[in-house]
């Protein structure tokens, strides 16, 4: 999808929301993790490619990982100068923290943005998404048993670590048996339906064990591609790609228009001081995360394009309504989340083609190397 398309398509659901305000908010919640987050995650993974992954490790780890924990801890840091409790203030920065990967591949497939550039980006949206679940459901725990402290903070990583691996291990597992399988199958029906089996079994299978459902699809999506590639004798047919372009296609459509119509315009300003620090923290924080890819070899032309690329949207509006109402400062946290969510929509929107089409040019300059 092309940006003006986005716009158009959440500023659709913004007016449906005028008119039916709240129909759509506890649908997104549900429908984004039940229905389409998998299907989004393994078609973005599936167009990825394995070795490229590898060569960029270090930058997608440290935006993923210690990105995410640093954006939390900055957002929680900002919310306590506003003197909001620190469980509260986490679970916050755990929501804000992560990006929004159906926004992001959307627009980086219509731009012309140097490969090694949109892998580093794309595998961040993927990939932090999956550690800011897990922290948020740690802290969601913690909070809710009244176990904040620095030993209960300590353990939620530890266990979202351990998440992520399981995840990541399950997904490779379960690719490597659907490859098995599909090597002696040629028929298309039988491969779109094993792709679909692999994007919601591994979601799903590892939500059942206590895993990263998001790492598992992820992984299960790449894994699959790269037995696919590299086995001669597995070849999947050109038509699941075309099914799961539109699948994507129509699950970018319905997610962005929930989003328009789950925003509360009237409650942006609800709550002046909360929304303000989660908006000033979130600046900061990008400013910073995306200065680690100073630490390689990367030119400064693509620190700008990781900093504006970090949308919030669908996920974290949906991890902010399922936060239970018996939780302090949950409406805060939901009008917080959906003002950044507009934000950076908006400042996205128009500053992230200036920026892409700099880095492109400096490539073709032969300033850039892929």
């Amino acid at each position: 999808m092309k940006l003006w398309q986005i716009l158009l398509v959440v500023g659709l659901g913004v007016g449906y929301g005028l008119i039916a305000p709240g129909r759509f908010a506890y649908a997104l919640g549900h429908a984004t993790f039940s229905v389409f987050l998998p299907a989004l995650l393994f078609e973005a993974a599936w167009n990825l490619n394995y070795r490229s992954i590898v060569r960029q490790w270090l930058p997608i780890a440290a935006l993923a990982g210690p990105g995410v924990l640093l954006t939390a801890v900055l957002v929680a840091g900002a919310l306590s100068i506003v003197r909001v409790p620190f469980g509260p203030a986490l679970l916050a920065g755990a929501i804000l923290s992560a990006t929004d990967p159906i926004a992001v591949v959307a627009v980086f497939r219509r731009l012309r943005v140097p490969r090694t550039l949109a892998t580093i980006v794309e595998c961040e949206s993927l990939f932090n998404d999956a550690v800011a679940v897990g922290l948020y459901r740690g802290v969601l725990v913690a909070l809710m048993l009244g176990a904040m402290s620095a030993g209960a903070v300590t353990l939620v990583v530890i266990e979202t670590l351990l998440a992520a691996v399981g995840g990541v291990l399950l997904g490779i597992l379960l690719a490597f048996g659907v490859a098995r399988a599909l090597h002696v199958s040629r028929g298309t029906p039988i491969q779109i339906a094993a792709t679909i089996l692999c994007a919601y079994g591994a979601y799903f299978a590892a939500d059942y064990l206590r895993l990263s459902g998001i790492f598992a699809t992820i992984a299960c999506g790449i894994a699959l591609r790269y037995y696919e590639r590299a086995w001669l004798s597995l070849t999947i047919a050109e038509d699941v790609n075309r099914f799961w372009d539109v699948a994507a296609l129509l699950a970018n459509v319905l997610v962005l228009f929930m989003v328009g119509a789950a925003l509360q315009i009237g409650r942006l300003a609800a709550t002046p001081a909360f929304t303000v620090a989660c908006l000033a923290a979130i600046a900061v924080a990008r400013i910073v995360v995306s200065g680690f890819l100073l630490l390689g070899p990367y030119p400064r032309e693509w620190v700008d394009v990781v900093r504006v690329a970090g949308m919030r949207g669908a996920l974290c509006m949906a991890l902010a309504l399922a936060i239970p109402s018996s939780v302090p400062y949950r409406e805060a946290i939901v009008d917080a989340t959906f003002a950044v969510s507009l934000a950076t929509l908006a400042v996205s929107s128009f500053a992230l083609v200036p920026v892409v089409r700099r880095a492109a040019l400096e490539r073709r300059s032969g300033v850039l190397s892929t």
